[in-house]
């Protein structure tokens, strides 16, 4: 897959790789938690690469209104957002990469320096920011991908307030989907469940206060989603009993789905600290990972919250901490070898 570079604007004199290429630091994922590093870092004057994988932005390409990121009084479209920060950080002289995804990274111990391959081409770092970030679990069901962002969503706390007085469908039987599904009932007039299982898998006092809520909330186990319906919208979903593999279509407003998160991570392995569902470990304050010139941020990292706002709070501590880091290593540090 060929990619190209986003450059920086003419008017500004980013800083430059020295002799052999090598940036202070490459970024590896063009998200929020990625450009919001990049603007930061390049403010400090650091030669800062991003390699994304497809077009900068990340989860917030898919949602189609955003209203709870700070500074925008009025909604604004997840891909616009997206595109102020893009051109935010070449502003400052972010070079940014978007080309087929990062292989494997190997840190080099001898010189502190940091690889970043794809395929079979090298990009060198004196430092790295790992913001790849994490995909949803999707259903992969006709109709899911067409209206995501018109009436299908993965976040309660980002869309809850879109569904006031409405009828929603939540897909998903754990911690999130009950979590979610409480919050979701600020809003929403009523929510019907559809769950995979026989019963719910969350934390019991979540379970006892959905039960409270009477007939604003009906559940169907053994039960799956085969089609989301609607045109421009979502109007209904199609779910089927995994007992007696009855179909019955079912009349919604919106359907969220919270079965999962799965980070980017499998080129990760072996290199950085994961913890059980492969998420980043990181030091709770610095952001730092298990190697040292390295540092995760965002969506990827193991306990965060999951927000747009949380991962550019992310990409700023990690490009901050990344210029402590440099500026603390030798004067004069022993060039990466070629």
């Amino acid at each position: 897959m060929k990619g190209y570079a986003i450059m920086p604007e003419a008017s500004v004199s980013p800083p430059a790789p020295d002799a052999r290429g090598v940036c202070d630091v490459l970024i590896i994922g063009g998200g929020i938690a990625g450009l919001s590093a990049a603007i930061y870092a390049t403010r400090e004057r650091l030669c800062t690469r991003i390699l994304e994988r497809q077009i900068p932005g990340g989860q917030i390409l898919t949602t189609a209104r955003v209203e709870n990121y700070p500074g925008f009084p009025e909604p604004i479209g997840g891909m616009e957002l997206s595109d102020r920060l893009t051109e935010q950080a070449t502003r400052f002289g972010a070079e940014i990469l978007t080309q087929a995804p990062v292989t494997r990274i190997a840190p080099d111990p001898d010189t502190g320096c940091i690889d970043a391959y794809v395929d079979d081409v090298r990009h060198r770092g004196r430092a790295m920011i790992l913001a790849v970030g994490s995909e949803y679990r999707r259903l992969d069901v006709p109709g899911e991908k067409r209206l995501t962002g018109y009436g299908v969503s993965y976040c309660g706390t980002c869309d809850a307030p879109f569904y006031r007085g409405k009828h929603v469908v939540v897909v998903g039987g754990g911690n999130t989907a009950v979590d979610e599904g409480l919050h979701l009932l600020k809003f929403a007039g009523r929510l019907t469940y559809v769950v995979v299982g026989d019963r719910f898998t969350a934390a019991q006092i979540g379970v006892d206060e959905l039960a409270a809520q009477g007939d604003r909330v009906t559940t169907h186990f053994s039960a799956l989603v085969t089609e989301v319906l609607g045109d421009k919208k979502v109007e209904a979903v199609r779910i089927r009993s995994t007992a007696t593999h009855q179909e019955q279509v079912v009349p919604c407003d919106g359907v969220f789905v919270f079965i999962g998160l799965r980070p980017l991570t499998e080129f990760l392995r072996g290199v950085v600290d994961l913890d059980e569902q492969r998420f980043i470990r990181t030091h709770a304050c610095a952001l730092q990972t298990s190697v040292p010139g390295i540092w995760a941020a965002g969506d990827v990292r193991s306990g965060t919250l999951k927000q747009a706002a949380t991962a550019a709070g992310d990409g700023v501590v990690a490009a901050l901490m990344v210029k402590e880091y440099l500026k603390d290593r030798t004067k004069a540090p022993p060039p990466c070898r070629a």
